[in-house]
């Protein structure tokens, strides 16, 4: 029988192959050689972090005037007062709850946005009293308003009929 390069290399593999499983049967890698233990090495004692001071809000509020990420992000835009008495045309877009920080993210008919805090009143006069992660509340002359963020959902099933292939022999 004559043997062609790929045999030959086949059976040179499995003889190596059968090598090392016997040299492992015979107890070869058993014993673990350790280095020398070496002397701890002395750390300093770690210093304490620093805490950072708590910032008043007036310099926080400067944070939502000037991004850092956005240069040309200019402050919301001053309106005149209006005189509406419901929130219609207010929509809810968002809410950000951080710790004791909580603000409403609104769109306004005119399509602006804006950040309201909470205990911060709208220029229509609505006060916004609480937020909770789907919902903000708003309270004027002891009327209470809710605007609850709107929930997606995936448009129904399609009514046109499913595709089918024609039946197509095959020749």
């Amino acid at each position: 029988m004559k043997l062609g390069s790929v045999g030959l290399t086949l059976l040179a593999t499995t003889a190596v192959l059968i090598g090392v499983a016997s040299s492992l049967l015979l107890g070869a890698g058993r014993t673990v050689d350790w280095l020398p233990a070496s002397h701890p090495h002395e750390q300093p004692p770690a210093a304490k972090p620093v805490s950072l001071a708590a910032l008043p809000e007036n310099t926080l509020a400067l944070t939502w005037q000037q991004s850092m990420f956005s240069p040309d992000r200019k402050p919301d835009a001053a309106t005149g007062k209006s005189q509406a008495t419901s929130l219609a045309g207010i929509r809810l877009s968002g809410v950000i709850i951080d710790g004791q920080a909580q603000w409403a993210l609104l769109r306004l008919a005119n399509q602006r946005t804006l950040k309201l805090a909470v205990g911060s009143t709208l220029d229509n006069g609505w006060t916004l009293t609480s937020v909770t992660p789907q919902t903000a509340t708003f309270l004027h002359q002891g009327q209470s308003q809710q605007l609850s963020l709107p929930v997606l959902r995936l448009p129904p099933p399609s009514k046109a009929p499913a595709i089918t292939l024609p039946n197509v022999t095959t020749p």
